[in-house]
């Protein structure tokens, strides 16, 4: 007797249950597949720049205003070291922008800064309007 109980409940637990098949995961035709946000913008650099050149103009005028960060960057610490990063929009502006940094580093080399103190790098940042090249204190 107690069997036939055991299996009248197992049966009536079980009936509300559906089975599990490739359908039962499938989405519902109702579903539309929906594009993911677009991932947002890595910064650059945390670091805040010493001086930032914005090529929005073909030459833009920095020598004097170079001249006076670097200056006042030596002032605070004579060994302090220079990270010239041009910053693009699109990879594809990298050989321009390496132009651009190597300018300002030898700008920097004018102001008898060694050249082991001054390091160059090329980043991009789509989010850019033009090119631009940072200058930051290490």
């Amino acid at each position: 007797m107690t069997k036939r109980v055991c299996v009248l409940l197992a049966l009536l637990i079980f009936s509300g249950c559906t089975l599990i098949d490739q359908t039962t995961f499938a989405p519902a035709p109702a579903a539309k597949a929906q594009t993911p946000p677009p991932p947002p913008p890595i910064p650059v650099d945390s670091r805040t720049p010493l001086l930032t050149i914005d090529y929005t103009v073909p030459s833009p005028n920095y020598a004097e205003l170079l001249h006076y960060a670097v200056r006042a960057a030596e002032a605070r610490d004579p060994d302090v070291q220079f990270d010239v990063i041009a910053v693009v929009k699109d990879p594809s502006e990298a050989p321009a922008g390496q132009e651009n940094a190597l300018d300002v580093m030898k700008a920097i080399m004018r102001d008898r800064v060694p050249d082991t103190r001054v390091h160059l790098g090329v980043r991009s940042d789509p989010t850019l309007a033009a090119s631009q090249v940072r200058v930051y204190v290490r």
